[in-house]
């Protein structure tokens, strides 16, 4: 039976004003003086780096590049949305949304961002903003003395001195002297030097050159570090002074190499280590041919202290250079704090449940318990190595009847025990802290979410919308909490699931196993939801949903979830019927990017409208202002004279075009098997961008992602 599907009518006055006052209808324009590095990884990968030089670098995807080549000053959101859906054959929503949320945040837009209310606070208590402190950075114990705008500095440095480092003949005389120096300063050791030997008979002289040496050995690391990063073309912003501990170094400011390929990067944290062995391997050969005195007594401990500090410096279980070059070998971002993470909680229960680990698992539990057994033991290692290397030189010092040798003494003493008494007190305390907290932690356990938060997250659920609010009340009252440490399984693909997740608090990612590797599809954020088939059907996970942070979740049982729902049969039959659709349209490949609150607000948009064989859907020549995906059924497109110009069938859509452009029909589109489709209107679409691009305001314990600056320091 033939006939015409209604459309949605013309579009009004007040449809022109709300479409305007969307927040679809944003213009994001990128500022133009950012710095963008498009690389790959060691695998191949696009990496690609936008940076507004030297103050924030951000890695962005491929498709993250495609969005923000085109944020400039033509397009609006929901222009950005349409054109990924050209381009990729998917909606965008989320990714769009996210990344215009996360460039403006980072102040990449021409339009900074504003706190209202700090500005207001600022504004009623002009007083209260703290003094900014403007020659220090870092905590206490790990205080900075910036000394800023030294990027001309090390160029002129760079012009002068330091080119001639990478000239090839240095380059191969560094290896030579490295490798050769490595064999003198063995065998001056198997002829028994001493790097505390004493200088001119002087104990004490003996150890001022060795501090001496050891803070050059110190300066010259870190000077290969900013030579190297200024060698291939990039910023050395500051540098300076680092009390760590108490304890003086230096530190050079090298994260403008995030801008280079891997390579690079990995050759400027080596810069450090290998400038240290060819200064100690040059200074083991001078002694080696110079006669014994006291500049090869000098050179010697010069030799012994490049060593000892750049040997350390590779250590790959401390947060220091050899992590660093790990870690951009691997490609495995906060590799420490992920396998931490993983040995402090889940590798235990997969152990428990005698599931296989995969290989990243593996490397993880080895990693996270090596660098957990290190630290433990570290501070022993090192107390127990001073205390054997000292105290032959400190005893005579104090017993030495003169009031200069028992400073020198104390001093030195001072020296090596302060900043190892801190980190061990600072570990006591630590210990002290988890038991006085305990009451704490476990008042946490049992923490509930507020029915306030319950209530605005269950009111947030597009398949609950026509559902009294005492229904809502006894929903939130029945749902369990739970949380979850970072690195925990939440649910776990393949297996069978009965509870329902809405997240509270926190962030998590959804994974799914493919090939025996596991490959991250989506992050969830705050007022998100998973695993809603159990309620339908207490289905089989179709992923693996882990904690990226800290979370709190509310849980539904499916008994308990519909027992809560009792009233008339009708409601409960609205819900499944709304959660049925929300499972077609996760079938459909153009919503595979759609995140499930995005999925959620689009089933309410989505009108389902039915067709008969021979039904025409649109006409060819009127205006177009639906866009239209076949539910179920098949429809031919054809032209003017009734040629059929392609068929579709579930899953596949028309009339995109007219998300944003008022363009006539260009083909009449008629049912040829009995079905449905789904129609969304551009007023409609308009709006569902407005509501996506709120809730990001909406939930305001969303944790931050944490990055780092690649600052060398030894």
């Amino acid at each position: 039976m033939g006939g015409v599907v209604a459309g949605s009518g013309r579009v009004s006055v007040w449809d022109r004003f709300a479409e305007r006052a969307s927040l679809g209808s944003y213009v994001p324009v990128l500022r133009d003086d950012l710095t963008w590095a498009r690389m790959t990884t060691r695998h191949g990968k696009p990496n690609i780096m936008l940076a507004d030089r030297p103050r924030k670098y951000l890695r962005i995807g491929e498709r993250e590049d495609f969005l923000a080549q085109r944020m400039d000053g033509t397009r609006r959101v929901s222009d950005l949305v349409v054109d990924y859906f050209e381009r990729f054959g998917s909606f965008g929503l989320k990714r769009v949304s996210d990344l215009v949320t996360q460039l403006r945040q980072a102040g990449f837009l021409t339009d900074p961002p504003r706190d209202v209310w700090v500005n207001l606070g600022e504004r009623l208590n002009p007083e209260s903003k703290p003094p900014e402190r403007r020659w220090t950075e870092g905590t206490a114990l790990r205080l900075k003395v910036p000394l800023r705008g030294i990027d001309g500095f090390v160029t002129s440095y760079y012009r002068t001195v330091g080119r001639w480092i990478f000239w090839p003949p240095f380059l191969v005389f560094s290896l030579l002297a490295s490798v050769g120096g490595l064999v003198a300063f063995a065998g001056e050791l198997f002829r028994g030097g001493d790097p505390f030997a004493p200088i001119a008979g002087s104990g004490v002289a003996a150890i001022v050159v060795l501090v001496v040496v050891y803070y050059f050995t110190i300066f010259i690391h870190e000077s290969s570090h900013a030579l190297t990063c200024k060698h291939y073309g990039r910023m050395v912003p500051k540098g300076g002074l680092l009390l760590y501990y108490l304890m003086p170094a230096f530190y050079v400011d090298v994260t403008d190499a995030w801008l280079e390929p891997w390579r690079h990067r990995i050759a400027i944290f080596w810069a450090g280590p290998y400038s240290g062995f060819f200064l100690a391997g040059f200074s083991s050969l001078l002694v080696w041919i110079l006669p014994p005195g006291i500049v090869g007594t000098v050179l010697f401990k010069l030799a012994v202290a490049a060593y000892l500090t750049n040997l350390l410096n590779l250590m790959p279980l401390l947060l220091l250079d050899g992590y660093w070059i790990l870690e951009q070998w691997l490609e495995l971002p906060q590799l420490r704090d992920r396998a931490l993470a993983f040995v402090g909680g889940p590798f235990w229960r997969t152990l428990w449940t005698r599931r296989r680990l995969t290989r990243q698992e593996l490397f993880f539990a080895v990693f996270g318990i090596l660098s957990g057994v290190y630290t433990f033991f570290a501070v022993f290692l090192a107390i127990f190595f001073w205390r054997k290397r000292l105290t032959p030189l400190v005893a005579p010092l104090w017993l030495t009847p003169n009031l200069f040798s028992k400073v020198i003494s104390v001093v030195v003493v001072a020296a090596i025990a302060i900043p190892l008494g801190m980190r061990y007190a600072r570990r006591l305390w630590g210990m002290r802290t988890v038991v006085t907290k305990a009451p704490q932690v476990a008042r946490k356990a049992i923490f509930t979410v507020r029915m306030n938060d319950r209530l605005i997250l269950l009111g947030g659920l597009g398949f609950l919308k026509s559902m009294p609010r005492a229904t809502i009340e006894r929903l939130a009252r029945a749902a369990r909490i739970r949380h979850a440490a970072p690195g925990d399984v939440v649910v776990r693909q393949g297996e069978r699931g009965a509870d329902f997740f809405i997240i509270a608090d926190g962030q998590a990612e959804v994974s799914i196993l493919e090939r025996g590797e596991e490959r991250t599809v989506r992050t969830l954020k705050p007022g998100e939801f998973f695993g809603e088939r159990a309620l339908l059907e207490g289905g089989i996970r179709t992923a693996t949903v882990r904690a990226l942070s800290p979370m709190r979740l509310l849980v539904f049982e499916e008994r308990t979830f519909w027992a809560e729902l009792a009233g008339p049969i009708a409601w409960q039959h609205k819900v499944r019927e709304a959660l049925s659709e929300r499972e077609l349209l996760k079938r459909v490949q153009l919503f595979a990017d759609v995140s499930s609150r995005q999925l959620d607000l689009l089933a309410v948009k989505l009108s389902v409208v039915p067709f008969e064989n021979g039904t025409v859907i649109v006409q060819r020549g009127d205006p177009g202002h639906d866009f239209y995906i076949v539910r179920e059924g098949r429809v031919a497109a054809v032209d003017g004279s009734g040629k059929i110009l392609s068929e579709m069938g579930a899953g596949e859509f028309f009339g995109e075009i007219a998300l944003l452009r008022d363009t006539p029909r260009t083909a009449t589109v008629v049912g040829t098997v009995a079905g449905s489709v789904w129609r969304l209107g551009r007023q409609d679409f308009q709006e569902l961008l407005g509501q996506y691009l709120a809730l990001e305001d909406e939930f305001e314990g969303v944790a931050v992602a944490r990055g780092h600056g690649m600052e060398g320091a030894a």
